[in-house]
């Protein structure tokens, strides 16, 4: 409860059933209390002031401009409510905007291009032939349908480890399958007999690939965006956002299928719409900006802190990040591509061939340096390791790659820098790196580095037998 002196007495106006102090001028004696309403990210929302008889008044906010306002809050506040978080846009990150305004793009561009492919879809299902059969057309659906479902499964066993830590990538890869299949769907009425059927099948595999690779990034995105354990309500607005658009789509997409009907046309259409399509896409992931590290992220904030001493910032990252092509493969000081670096699958994995190699040893992980062309630097990781060890090991091989040197474009690993404390790995990283990371505002309780099955190794010494 907040008391105040008495202060000079307001006009109160009676609006709407109740009363509204203008001008912030309250008589706030022994008996009144002013109650403020804030929202979970500590924004002011609305003020009261409860006098005796339980009389209740509100004081109009800053912002506030009267009537009009007012009016103008009774639709804006629900509209916006429907389809925004509430708390919007405390309850969120800084970049959720962006992305979903591209997104809703996207989207709408999305919905006139498969209204286009789905009549070309129904032409080679045999819609308008009299020659084709309700059978064939049947079969000719249960084996896309089966198709799908392989295609789900195949995908989600081989990539879906990898979709956390490249989910900007994936993001837009999802899109790069379903246009390719609404291609697809285009020529299959000029084919027939075993291609169509086979060109009908991949385009319904693509989708599947679209659907799970586009739900996981998309998870792992709204964990991003949700700032205020909201996760669950961010995804239920982004799907109002989505038939909103969806809807809007369809009236527009609907007068364009029946106004372009030539097949050129549609084609030279359906690639205008895939380019802007993809666009807003690609624009859409390139805004998101991401505060936990992956091998991309990693290696850029590893280049300029070798080369300049400075942390990046994730949005300093943002900037630098590929979103379609990046290979692991590490630079030497001098920019020579030297090295490529991984994460074991397994222990005999690591250590398997005929190429002699160095084993590093920290206590919470291992580097296997293999001698080639191309230095291959596997990463073994203890079973009690941390994200932050994950990061650290990381860092470590790329700092290891770091100092070889070449001969003729091959690793001359005569010339190699000699290891600190000979096979005890000790790194030469600057002992207050992680402090400046989290100042830098990334975060370190994750690390989404393995892009497969994590492996674990305890080191144990046996005994002799008999012994």
């Amino acid at each position: 409860m907040l008391q105040f002196p008495t202060q000079k007495k307001a006009v109160v106006k009676k609006e709407d059933g109740f009363s509204t102090i203008g001008d912030g001028e309250v008589y706030l004696g022994d008996k009144f209390t002013h109650i403020v309403e804030l929202d979970r990210a500590g924004v002011i929302q609305r003020k009261w002031v409860h006098g005796p008889n339980n009389s209740l008044a509100q004081v109009e906010l800053p912002h506030s401009s009267g009537k009009i306002w007012r009016s103008l809050g009774s639709w804006r506040e629900p509209l916006f409510d429907a389809f925004l978080p509430v708390g919007f846009p405390h309850s969120v990150s800084p970049d959720y905007l962006a992305y979903q305004t591209f997104d809703s793009l996207q989207a709408f561009f999305s919905t006139i291009t498969s209204m286009l492919a789905n009549r070309a879809l129904l032409e080679g299902l045999g819609v308008g032939d009299a020659s084709s059969s309700a059978t064939y057309a049947l079969l000719l659906t249960v084996l896309k349908d089966a198709m799908s479902r392989v295609a789900t499964i195949a995908f989600a066993h081989r990539f879906g480890l990898a979709i956390e830590p490249e989910c900007k990538s994936y993001r837009f890869m999802a899109d790069l399958f379903n246009d390719s299949a609404f291609f697809l769907d285009l020529v299959s009425p000029v084919l027939g007999g075993v291609p169509k059927v086979v060109v009908l099948s991949t385009a319904e595999a693509l989708r599947a690939l679209c659907g799970v690779a586009a739900g996981a990034s998309k998870a792992a995105l709204s964990s991003h965006f949700a700032r205020q354990d909201n996760l669950a309500e961010l995804n239920a607005k982004e799907a109002s956002q989505e038939t909103a658009i969806g809807l809007i789509g369809l009236l527009v997409g609907t007068m364009v299928v029946k106004l372009v009907e030539d097949r050129a046309t549609v084609f030279y259409l359906m690639v205008t719409l895939v380019f802007v399509h993809l666009l807003m896409n690609y624009l859409g992931v390139r805004y998101v900006t991401l505060r936990t590290l992956n091998r991309q992220r990693a290696a850029i904030l590893f280049y300029h802190w070798a080369e300049t001493g400075q942390v990046l910032t994730p949005s300093g990252v943002s900037s630098r990040e590929n979103i379609i092509f990046w290979l692991p493969v590490v630079k030497n000081e001098i920019g020579e591509r030297v090295a490529s670096v991984s994460f074991a699958r397994d222990y005999a994995g690591a250590l398997a061939g005929k190429l002699e190699m160095d084993i590093l040893r920290c206590p919470s992980y291992w580097l296997v340096v293999r001698h080639s062309p191309r230095a291959d630097i596997r990463i073994l990781m203890m079973e009690d390791a941390e994200p932050g060890d994950v990061i650290e090991a990381w860092f470590s091989a790329m700092e290891v790659a770091r100092g070889l040197k070449t001969v003729e474009g091959a690793v001359d690993w005569d010339k190699r820098k000699r290891y600190p404390g000979g096979s005890t790995w000790a790194p030469l990283l600057a002992p207050d790196l992680r402090g400046k990371l989290e100042r830098a505002g990334w975060d370190l309780s994750s690390a989404t580095f393995e892009t497969g099955a994590p492996v674990r190794i305890r080191v144990g010494v046996a005994g002799k037998k008999n012994q």
